[in-house]
């Protein structure tokens, strides 16, 4: 019974890390501006984000986040060039990983940017030019990639010169659920196997009361 339930704790644990975002600050909420405003932010002083300068919105010109209360324009008040940000996070060669975010356009439809994924040496893994953006409208992107080592980068470069456009927010990076299996030492039965287990436990449970 100790065995069982060990086991099944240990599950548990696996599958909650592998869902654990590693991105830092995927909803920029941890540079606190206040209500209704926005503010501009030098390379490099958005915590968890490097690259160059960016602004912050939280719910400016009535426009709702799609998670928390801010979000990041790409396109920053400053000479009006093209801007990049990106954030590089531990992984494990050979695995797989979810990554998601939302983005929406801040004036035009045109707007676009170039999504990458790379590895430790800024060979690419992924990469897409987003344009289907809709005004003051979140929509979502969904992939996954397979890391080639230790260290992994994700990169927003603006494409359209300008210092509007570009809306990003709920960024994630997620191990794939097949990361479990993988990180286990011992099989990670489906949902049904799970409640299977379960019952057992409490079965086992009752006969040690019982006698």
């Amino acid at each position: 019974m100790r065995k069982v339930a060990t086991v099944f704790l240990a599950l548990m644990s696996i599958c909650g890390v592998s869902h654990a975002n590693l991105i830092v600050n995927g909803s920029f909420e941890n540079n606190d501006i206040p209500n209704n405003s926005w503010r501009p932010f030098n390379a490099g002083t958005v915590d968890g984000w490097s690259g160059t300068n960016m602004e912050l919105w939280d719910q400016f010109q009535r426009f709702k986040t799609f998670d928390g209360r801010q979000y990041a324009e790409l396109n920053a008040n400053g000479n009006g060039g093209r801007y990049s940000i990106y954030q590089t996070i531990n992984t494990i060669a050979g695995q797989s990983y979810d990554v998601s975010f939302v983005y929406a356009a801040r004036r035009r439809k045109n707007e676009s940017f170039r999504f990458d994924i790379l590895d430790i040496n800024d060979s690419v893994l992924f990469s897409t030019v987003i344009d289907d953006h809709k005004v003051k409208s979140w929509s979502e992107f969904y992939s996954e990639f397979t890391a080639q080592s230790n260290l992994t980068t994700i990169r927003f470069s603006t494409i359209n010169r300008g210092t509007y456009g570009n809306f990003i927010d709920n960024v994630s990076v997620t191990g794939a659920p097949a990361l479990a299996l993988r990180a286990s030492s011992f099989s990670v039965p489906e949902p049904s196997s799970i409640l299977m287990l379960s019952a057992a436990m409490v079965f086992l449970a009752r006969r040690r009361k019982q006698r």
